[in-house]
Order: structure tokens, then sequence, then C-alpha cells
């Protein structure tokens, strides 16, 4: 996307989300906190906080009415997300947003408040007609979701799967950040079969996106947390954060939360827009799990011994970041697939000034 379509998309963007970001900032500001996160690391679901985020039609954001949802745009998810991450939300509302983005794209309408999750690709389930049998593995708060959408591609075609986790039998896990990842195991479980019209590959954009969203907004929060404490702790008469180490880990802090922040409302804007945008999507998440390295890292070294004590919050913003580095591509992975891509390119203008044109 070019410099001038970009700034255009996020002015745009700006005029529509600016009430967004004050209501969800201002609401999970009041009602989630350290010891809501370190309770919901032993709760399947915090079942009050979602019927709290759902009162004002949060997790519906990004769908439209006419299926269900509370409209809104791309952009708004972001904002959506960007802030839960910035907050440590311990609440399903990126696999919330995906499931049911897929269901209603594929003629499906959103009805109640309960909280839906989307299983990861690739997807192994043997499906005979609206039969189920096989296992989805790695399905965040699986356990306690109303329903788990699942992405199948056939040779006969796309389909979306919505399933019961009732039928299932779950194998309850946790990720590093204390968040709920279950296995379930379907058995000749009815499904709700739908006609996909969105593709597998089109669905990891969007969540690669939106987990950078959240990153971003974790990174944000471990810069803030980090510039108080170093201003308040003092070492030989003086604040921490007046030492010259201390404030280098304090500017990688700033340039890592900005730097996927941008990238991130680059991508979104790109995917709004209706291209492909595949090495925008990807890069946006390949710089957020670069960055949330170096902001883990600076974040625990400048608070010294307290970051890593149960007590203290940082750890609820690092944990995150560790665990979602491997959500929606691996630098690895991704690295690997944009190397390949920009190797192929023959130009450096077709990388450097991408229109979509570039696939990754």
């Amino acid at each position: 996307m070019s410099d001038a379509a970009y700034h255009a998309a996020r002015r745009a963007a700006d005029n529509a989300d600016h009430d967004v970001e004050e209501l969800v900032n201002r609401l999970f500001a009041d009602k989630v906190g350290h010891n809501a996160v370190l309770e919901a690391e032993s709760s399947p679901l915090l079942r009050d906080l979602w019927d709290t985020v759902a009162g004002p039609g949060l997790p519906g954001i990004g769908i439209e009415e006419a299926a269900g949802g509370s409209g809104g745009t791309l952009a708004d998810v972001v904002t959506l997300l960007t802030a839960a991450g910035r907050h440590a939300v311990p609440l399903p509302l990126l696999e919330h947003h995906l499931a049911l983005w897929l269901f209603t794209a594929s003629g499906g309408r959103a009805e109640g408040g309960a909280p839906w999750t989307v299983a990861p690709p690739p997807v192994a389930l043997s499906v005979d007609g609206t039969t189920v049998t096989g296992t989805l593995r790695d399905v965040a708060w699986g356990g306690s979701a109303e329903r788990v959408v699942a992405p199948v591609e056939t040779g006969a075609g796309a389909m979306v799967l919505v399933l019961d986790p009732a039928d299932a039998e779950i194998t309850a896990g946790r990720d590093i950040a204390g968040q709920p990842r279950d296995a379930l195991a379907f058995d000749g479980a009815t499904a709700e079969v739908l006609p996909s019209t969105v593709t597998v590959e089109q669905l990891a954009r969007r969540g690669a996106v939106l987990r950078a969203a959240q990153m971003a907004g974790a990174m944000t929060a471990v810069h803030e947390l980090t510039q108080r404490y170093t201003a308040e702790r003092e070492q030989f008469g003086r604040p921490v954060g007046t030492f010259q180490s201390v404030r280098t880990h304090l500017v990688f802090l700033a340039q890592m939360a900005v730097m996927t922040q941008v990238s991130v409302d680059r991508a979104a804007a790109a995917l709004a827009s209706g291209r492909a945008a595949s090495f925008a999507a990807y890069a946006a998440k390949l710089l957020a799990d670069q960055n949330a390295a170096v902001s883990i890292r600076s974040g625990h070294q400048a608070h010294g011994a307290i970051g890593m004590t149960r007590e203290y919050a940082l750890q609820d913003y690092t944990r995150r970041l560790n665990a979602w580095r491997g959500d929606w591509g691996t630098e690895q992975a991704l690295a690997d697939r944009i190397g390949a891509a920009v190797a192929g390119a023959g130009r450096v203008a077709a990388v450097a000034m991408d229109e979509g044109v570039l696939s990754v």
C-alpha cells in the first residue's frame, strides 16, 4: 500500500474509531486488572467479565448488523483488540470475532451473547455429510465456548463446520500465559455445515493482523509499566530511569510498540481495501513477533527481579507476548514464506512499494 493510500485510510479510520477506542479503554481499565488476569488462570472462562464486555456489544464489532453483529470496520476490530492487549483482557475476543466472521460470511446469523471460538488451521477432521470425526487441537477457550467454528478445505471445496463442544471429549490445557488451549475430540458428532466464502488463507491473514494488534497493545503496556516503574524506583539517590542503560531500554520499548502498531494499521487498511495483501498481513505479524522479543527482554531487564514475580503485572503482558508469538504464524514460518516471496519477486520495487501484487 502506498503512503498516500495508507494515510487516507488511516484518517478515515481515525474518524470512525475514536469513540470505540475511548469506550473500550475506559471499560477495560475499569473492569480488568491484575487480579482478574490471575483469576482467569484458574478458571475456564470469566463469564461475568464476558457478560460485562458483551453488554455494549463489543464482541460483535466488525460483524455486520444485518448478520447479528454490532457493525463497524476492520479498523474498529483492530482498536478493540489493541486495547484488549494493552489491558491483558483474559477473554477470547479475537477467537470470537474470527468465528463469527467465518460463520456470518457463510450465511449464518450471530445470535445470543455467549462466546464462540475458532479452530486454528490446519484442521484435520473427517466429514461425512453432517457427521464429523476427529480432533481439534490448540483451540483457545475450546471447552468453555458455546460453539467452535472449524474451516475445512476439501477437494469438493471449502466448508465451515459449526460444532458444539458439549459433543466432544475435552482435554483441557493452558498456554504459557495461563489461557485455555484445549483439545476437542469428536466421534460421530453432528455439525452445522455451511459452504464457505472465506478461504483458510484469508482467515490466516486476518488472524495474523489481529493477533499482531493485540501484541501491539501488550507492548504499549510493557512500555507504560516500565516507564512508571523506572521513574519511581530510586538508586544512588536518583530514579533508575535517568541512567543511560535504562533509558536505552525505554527507547526500545517505545519503538517496538509504535512500529508494531503502524504496521498493523497499514496491514488492516490493506485487507479492508479488498486486496489480498498477504505481504502486508504476514509482514505485520512477523514484525510483531520480532518486536515482542525485544520488548520482553527490555521490559524485564529494566525491572529486574520484581518483573518475574506473580504479584507484579509485567508478566501479565510478557507471557502473553511469548504465547502469541506462536499464533497465526511463527517468526520462523513467516520469515521463510516472506523470504521466498521476496527472493522470487524479481524487482525490489515490487517489495518496497507493494500494492498487493507480491503473494506470500
